[in-house]
């Protein structure tokens, strides 16, 4: 017989259970509070994307604010360079500068009236060199830049290419006599930097003659040939040309006539290195042209403009192939489709205006004509 198993105490089964419990007590405890702070560390990590992503949309929006900023000053910048040069606004950037003699003088007190009634400014500068130049100066934008590693503003005004040399013929008179006058005004414009014209007042109270001989007539150092002469060598050795007033209100047209053409020369400079650029002189090719506005307007016209001039073409057959195909993408899409030449082809044509007139069809040949226009790939193809 085997031997019989002891007993087990039922107060050891009862403290043991009691332990069980109170572990698996602890434990779920220990799991719950475990779990509360990896929840809290998730909402933080959250919290912490949330904020940074906030910061980050900060910060773009303010780099998109400062962009917008930053392309509107440079339109504006761009804008206002524009209107220096512009026709119509380029004249109230300019000043003109008179040596105060000059300025001061009986015959030069029209120009500052009708310079101000233009916008130009009319400034008496001791600095120039000769009594009898008039030099133009442009207002600009001063920009930055870089001299020798030193960093500086660019000057606000800006000395101009051409300026005048304004005296009265009887001031010149020995010049002419000596002719002397071309060397006189190849220095003037040495010192002044710029190319010069000669604007010569009262040549004609200087060769005015009256009925008698006076003491005044016969003390005149030259004559209206000799003038002539000293003139055309100036042109010719000098490169200067001569305009002849003798009204204070004429010098002041003349120095206002210059000041503009001074004014616009970069924008006409400008102009024409871009119509030398083509083949042939677009400006002046303008026979039957049709005006486009920014809005579109005009636009049909021009296409119907544009099939008119083919050859075999006409008024009728430009307008029925408008109706049909109101814009060149819709005709090369239709002649691009199989059997788009044989369509437009068949394009009807009114001869007239009237109810019941009889029409025509654009026909193959033409119709031909216009596919290997609107498809050929190789620029050399001949339209025969």
């Amino acid at each position: 017989m085997s031997p019989k198993q002891p007993k087990e105490n039922p107060v050891e089964e009862e403290l043991q259970d009691s332990e069980d419990s109170i572990s698996s007590s602890v434990s779920g405890t220990t799991k719950s509070t475990q779990s509360q702070e990896s929840g809290k560390k998730k909402a933080c990590r959250k919290k912490t994307c949330s904020k940074k992503n906030d910061v980050r949309k900060k910060v773009t929006a303010a780099e998109k604010q400062a962009l917008k900023k930053k392309l509107a000053l440079e339109k504006k910048e761009a804008k206002d360079a524009n209107k220096i040069y512009k026709p119509g606004e380029c004249m109230k950037y300019m000043t003109i500068e008179m040596h105060p003699v000059l300025f001061e003088s009986w015959y030069c007190a029209d120009i500052a009236r009708e310079a101000s009634a233009s916008g130009v400014k009319v400034k008496a500068s001791p600095a120039i060199c000769d009594p009898a130049l008039v030099l133009w100066t442009r207002s600009v934008p001063p920009t930055l830049t870089t001299n020798q590693g030193m960093v500086e503003l660019t000057a606000s005004r800006v000395q101009c290419e051409h300026g005048l040399y304004v005296c009265r013929l009887e001031d010149v008179a020995e010049l002419v006599a000596a002719r002397s006058l071309t060397d006189t005004l190849r220095r003037a414009g040495q010192l002044a930097g710029c190319t010069l014209s000669l604007v010569l007042y009262g040549s004609k109270d200087y060769f005015k003659t009256s009925g008698r001989k006076t003491t005044n007539s016969r003390n005149k150092l030259i004559k209206e040939v000799d003038l002539e002469k000293a003139i055309t060598d100036l042109l010719v050795s000098a490169d200067c040309d001569t305009v002849l007033v003798n009204t204070p209100n004429e010098l002041s047209l003349t120095i206002l006539h210059f000041t503009k053409a001074v004014a616009e020369l970069p924008h006409k400079k400008a102009k024409r290195d871009v119509d030398e650029q083509a083949e042939f002189y677009m400006r002046g090719d303008n026979k039957k042209c049709v005006s486009v506005d920014k809005d579109g307007n005009g636009l049909s016209r021009l296409w119907q403009q544009m099939l008119a001039v083919l050859p075999m073409a006409s008024l009728e057959s430009s307008r029925a192939l408008c109706a049909q195909y109101p814009s060149p993408l819709a005709m090369f899409e239709a002649l691009e489709n199989p059997g788009g030449a044989k369509d437009v082809a068949g394009v009807g044509v009114t001869r007239t205006a009237l109810p019941g007139a009889k029409s025509r069809r654009i026909g193959p040949e033409f119709a031909r004509k216009l596919e290997l226009l609107f498809t050929a790939t190789d620029g050399g193809t001949l339209i025969d």
